[in-house]
């Protein structure tokens, strides 16, 4: 799911931003027509839902778990889906259960008191309830159990036994209980009957007039580990967890309606009373989605033999390209990274305006994205560009293949190895796809993502609560899950990548893709992944003369995770000061006391009139903040050379010294690799001869405050 900074796109630039476009309405007449866009294509469909192991890089077969069967009927006109729901599930664990829990998130919209409604009150991402339909649920029905193991979803049931099932006290979630059971090396098939009513759409799913997302729609196990049951309940910041498997669904709809799904279509039939029969098969997924409209324009295109379709609205066809282009990007940097792209297909749905609240949601092998901004190509050419809105959405959702897709982490649990990870890895993809990967330019002047990020990384609300964190600790504070969740874990790794050298970090994470594919990482797996591959405390590559400094990686995390430290550093002092000489009193080789009769010869002469072998030149670099973090010095000299230092951080200052040199100018984190550091305008100082100590220029305090005022007026679009 996109959020945060990635929702900045859509709200100062995109459909949303009504505002703008009509600003540049106007303007707009002026630029010449373009030509015709092309007739879209539509492509085959694959052969088989998963790319062959050489290029998709294999299946892990241990973890399918849970194989499904669905059928579903959609009431276009009632927005109502009835449903039936065969699961084989298998017990790959240690444990014996007797109890099944099963997601039913449709019941998170189903009245004022769930979970998921008393927190949101209505609203979700600029979306809020409708009167049109303003409630949605999922009722099941019945459960029943096959009295024989078939090992197969799809063949024939065997004899069904009733189950007795209750909802939980929060219906996001129900209990069904078996009559046996099922110990490690068994498995069970299930049979529910369901009724799923769609909502207006308000978050992720739901309807807007033809337009129908369904999603979280049925019936859904939860996921048993060595820790038992996981079924959490379902809020806002709560995502999905599940476990993989394979899926046949057979979708009863709309005859005139245009459908994109998970996985590969195996069939279509024409059915009577105007409708049709569309047959589905996805392989090693851990979910099902399915999207209709009537309006939808179907675009297609391919890359590495990956089908990539598009489901378009008509007045967008012309920017399916720069989707495309986006997701090409995306889908290179991603391979190059963690490993290759296992599915043989990726949907990009672009929902209509009134179903905004749909847009930016990622799925397997599908994803919605959101509208690039409607500015006339010569007014980009020469006044004001961006690369946010739309295509950023669609790097990000396609992210999400990997960072939940392909790795499916506990998200409720650990939201940062999901969401977090996946923005780091999205500014990476425009590092690997732009020479000059900016993001916004008005002119010539030009904003990057780090940028962006360091300013929301370190604000107040990035500061409440650690990174580290389930989604359930963030109920109530508004903001501070994008900040935190999004772009503080984006800023801190991507600031460990800086002090650790790209090359050092990028194999450690691609081996940590390998690793997690299909497999349900921890946060743990990756932080010992780097202590593993790194030591406990690897030297940092520095331009810095003098001693090394190595990074205590166990005590990043830890602050970096666990902690609300800020990054804070200060460029407290600069001064040139006389070297101590023999002046005064002193003792001969006789013991006698001589030479202090003489006036010295320096009272009359200032600091900046003395010979340069008679100076020094000092300079205290102060730890304002409580992140004890390594940070390198440069300081420019009189002539125009420079020379680093580098120091551990961990002492609240350190004082470095240069006799018989003048230093002219000093900055703190010359290169920019402490992302973390929100406050960065006193970590530059230059010399300016004074009587004494000489103290700031006087405007550094007050340009800094002024300026982060106005930063967080201007960006404050960019904040969910």
């Amino acid at each position: 799911m996109i959020e945060g900074v990635s929702i900045a796109g859509r709200r100062l630039f995109g459909r949303s931003a009504r505002g703008l476009v009509g600003v540049l309405a106007l303007v707009g007449l002026m630029a010449a027509c373009s030509d015709a866009p092309p007739e879209p294509k539509i492509l085959p469909e694959p052969e088989s839902a998963l790319r062959s192991p050489e290029l998709g890089g294999g299946v892990l077969p241990e973890a399918r778990i849970a194989d499904y069967r669905l059928e579903a009927y959609l009431d276009a006109e009632a927005h109502r889906v009835t449903g039936t729901a065969r699961v084989l599930w298998r017990n790959t664990t240690e444990l014996t259960v007797n109890t099944v829990p099963f997601h039913l998130y449709m019941n998170g919209f189903r009245a004022e008191n769930t979970a998921w409604m008393s927190q949101a009150l209505g609203r979700h991402r600029r979306s809020t309830q409708h009167e049109e339909g303003p409630w949605g649920y999922i009722d099941v029905t019945e459960v029943t159990m096959a009295s024989g193991t078939t090992g197969d979803p799809e063949s024939p049931a065997a004899e069904a036994i009733p189950l007795p099932f209750r909802e939980d006290a929060d219906p996001s979630t129900m209990t069904v209980e078996l009559p046996v059971e099922v110990g490690p090396g068994q498995d069970i098939e299930l049979e529910l009957k369901f009724v799923t009513q769609l909502p207006k759409v308000v978050a992720r799913t739901g309807f807007g007039d033809s337009f129908h997302s369904v999603a979280q729609w049925y019936p859904k196990i939860g996921v048993l580990d060595e820790d038992g049951w996981q079924a959490h309940t379902f809020t806002p910041n709560d995502e999905f967890y599940a476990d993989f498997g394979n899926y046949h669904v057979e979708l009863d709809v709309p005859a005139d309606v245009k459908v994109g799904a998970t996985g590969i279509r195996t069939a279509e039939a024409e059915l009577e009373d105007g409708r049709k029969r569309l047959t589905y098969r996805a392989e090693m997924v851990h979910d099902f989605v399915w999207m209709t409209d009537r309006d939808f324009v179907i675009v297609d295109g391919e890359h590495k033999g990956i089908r990539i379709r598009q489901l378009i609205q008509p007045d967008l066809v012309d920017t399916a390209a720069d989707h495309e282009a986006a997701t090409i990007a995306a889908l290179d940097s991603y391979e190059a990274r963690y490993g290759p792209y296992p599915w043989s297909t990726i949907t990009i749905v672009h929902p209509p305006e009134e179903a905004e609240g749909a847009g930016g949601m990622e799925y397997p092998t599908l994803f919605t994205s959101s509208d690039r901004a409607e500015i006339p190509p010569w007014f980009r050419r020469h006044v004001m560009d961006e690369r946010m809105s739309g295509v950023f959405t669609t790097v990000h959702e396609f992210g999400h293949q990997y960072f939940q897709g392909l790795f499916a982490t506990r998200e409720h649990e650990q939201p940062w190895l999901d969401e977090g990870l996946n923005s780091m890895s999205n500014i990476l993809a425009y590092l690997d796809r732009y020479e000059d990967p900016w993001v916004v330019r008005i002119g010539t002047q030009k904003v990057y993502h780090t940028d962006i990020l360091g300013l929301l990384a370190g604000g107040r609300r990035a500061n409440l609560i650690p990174v580290d964190s389930p989604a359930q600790a963030f109920a109530g504070l508004p903001g501070s899950y994008g900040v935190t969740i999004y772009q503080k874990t984006a800023t801190l790794m991507l600031t460990l990548r800086n002090l650790l050298g790209h090359e050092a970090f990028d194999a450690v994470f691609r081996e940590y893709g390998e690793q997690a594919r299909f497999r349900h990482p921890r946060g743990r797996d990756l932080e010992g992944l780097f202590i593993e591959r790194l030591g406990s405390n690897p030297t940092l590559p520095t331009r810095a003369v003098g001693d090394s400094v190595q990074l205590d990686l166990e005590a990043y995390f830890e602050q970096a995770l666990r902690t609300v430290r800020i990054v804070d550093f200060s460029l407290g002092y600069l001064s040139h000061q006389r070297l101590v000489g023999d002046e005064g009193w002193r003792r001969d080789e006789h013991g006698s006391l001589v030479g202090g009769e003489e006036t010295p010869w320096y009272l009359d002469e200032e600091i900046d009139e003395l010979e340069d072998a008679q100076v020094k030149s000092v300079v205290r670099v102060e730890r304002v903040g409580y992140f004890h973090i390594p940070v390198e010095l440069e300081v420019e000299f009189e002539d125009g050379s420079t020379e680093r230092r580098i120091w551990q951080g961990n002492d609240p200052y350190k004082t470095f010294e240069w006799p018989g040199k003048r230093v002219v100018r000093a900055e703190v984190d010359p290169d920019r690799k402490l992302l973390l550091e929100h406050h960065r305008l006193n970590n530059i100082r230059r010399y300016r001869p004074r009587d004494g100590d000489p103290p700031g220029d006087g405007l550094s305090g007050p340009v800094a405050e002024i300026t982060e005022a106005l930063g967080w007026v201007i960006l404050g679009g960019f904040l969910p």
